[in-house]
């Protein structure tokens, strides 16, 4: 089924959304992955000789002139199988999130001081670099990533025991296992050096991360010395598409893996000053202190609509909480039907998450729009200068940005709205027409 909608702007463009569904079968239920310890626990440090059985695992930077070390030193490699608990296979697009949590306990007393706030990259330059950016907060966040595979091994293929490197006697750099985020392409990218060693030594271009959660505890303050049993929760951001769209094909593969790091320097030769926290080989650890998943959301048999009103029971009872909605419907109003939002993969009950081009910017031949995106799903753009003849573009090369990342907005807050991107690099006319299509 086709649906087409339009929307006109003072500038010479337009743009039409085309909305395109289709068809996935399946047997699905709600679920709860609740308070679920982890099935990996790999503590991913280059000198770390019992990865199998290592009672704790702490994250923390190295910083100096040594280039053979990552700056994110210590990382937290953390692995749960789902798919006897959610089923997998599914389809990525039909896994519908409420929340996903990670829950760390902190097995060293008096050691960490606590931050949840994410920081700059620029402050961790040195001092005297032009780069640097000043901060009146020292203490650093621990924080979560996506996790990423080198040296043949893959996210459900890397065991406990995995080695740190395979690049024989050169096991400082190159981990086969390491924390990633999403950089302005949507790939995942290592970030163990994002700062670089001193803002200049390890890599020649710093780049700032936008990590899947911030660790928070509710009952500690900025700079608080952290007592040991002491937890940080990690909720995933599931307003970056691109994060959500990772959880969901990690369900749909039927495990998720997730790296915990942090920017916190190390002490050398002292009482130690970084998180630490226990793995499941703790011998003193409580259950309710190893690390925990909890996931809630629904998977969508695309193929069940027991009341025939044109839209998936699973998709109206995950929002709705009941049936008989109506395809055509528009239950937020706005003039866009209940079908058109389940196409497009946006909340119906919120008026304001819609599929939508809000920047039009065009300088010389070149034009560059702006729109909102959902996760797991595939666009192509349409143009045309008379609005007869239009051209399409497959697999069109989009990128991704938010005011974090960029740093060319007001709101340099994270997290921030991420938004799609695509260029137009030749556009003779004074005139030209979109139409962006999802599917």
């Amino acid at each position: 089924m086709n649906m087409k909608c339009s929307r006109s702007f003072h500038t010479s463009f337009a743009l039409a959304i085309i909305l395109m569904g289709g068809a996935f079968a399946g047997f699905a239920q709600p679920f709860h992955f609740q308070s679920a310890p982890a099935d990996l626990a790999r503590w991913m440090y280059p000198f770390n000789t019992s990865p199998a059985n290592r009672a704790s695992a702490s994250t923390f930077a190295g910083f100096g002139s040594i280039p053979i070390f990552d700056t994110r030193d210590g990382q937290y490699l953390l692995g749960w199988n789902t798919s006897n608990n959610i089923p997998a296979g599914m389809g990525a697009r039909n896994y519908l999130l409420r929340r996903a949590r990670v829950t760390l306990t902190l097995s060293l007393d008096m050691a960490y001081a606590y931050s949840g706030t994410l920081q700059d990259y620029r402050t961790y330059f040195p001092t005297n670099d032009p780069r640097y950016l000043p901060t009146t907060n020292t203490d650093s966040p621990v924080e979560l990533f996506g996790a990423s595979f080198r040296g043949g091994y893959t996210a459900l293929t890397f065991p406990q025991d995995g080695p740190f490197s395979s690049s024989g006697s050169a096991y400082y750099t190159n981990r086969n296992a390491y924390a990633a985020c999403f950089d302005a392409n949507g790939a995942l990218v290592d970030v163990s050096n994002n700062v670089g060693d001193n803002g200049t030594n390890e890599i020649s271009t710093a780049f700032e991360v936008a990590p899947f959660a911030v660790g928070q505890a509710t009952n500690l303050a900025e700079g608080q010395l952290t007592p040991a049993g002491s937890q940080l929760t990690f909720d995933l951001n599931l307003a970056d598409p691109l994060i959500y769209g990772y959880v969901q094909q990690a369900l749909n593969n039927g495990g998720i893996r997730l790296v915990a790091s942090s920017l916190v320097a190390a002490s050398y030769g002292g009482s130690p000053n970084y998180p630490d926290f226990y793995t499941p080989f703790s011998p003193i650890a409580e259950t309710n202190q190893y690390p925990l998943l909890d996931i809630e959301g629904t998977v969508v048999r695309t193929n069940l609509d027991s009341d025939g009103d044109g839209l998936p029971d699973d998709w109206e009872q995950f929002y709705f909480g009941r049936l008989g909605i109506g395809a055509t419907n528009s239950f937020a109003g706005a003039g866009v039907s209940n079908l058109a939002k389940y196409i497009a993969g946006t909340d119906p009950t919120n008026p304001t998450d819609e599929f939508r081009l809000f920047s039009v910017q065009r300088q010389s031949n070149v034009a560059e729009l702006h729109f909102t995106f959902a996760p797991s799903r595939q666009y192509s753009v349409q143009w045309s200068d008379d609005l007869r003849h239009w051209q399409t573009v497959t697999n069109p090369a989009f990128s991704y940005s938010s005011a974090w990342l960029s740093k060319t907005r007001a709101n340099l807050v994270y997290p921030s709205p991420v938004f799609a991107v695509w260029r137009d690099t030749n556009t003779p006319s004074d005139k030209r027409f979109y139409r962006i299509a999802v599917q």
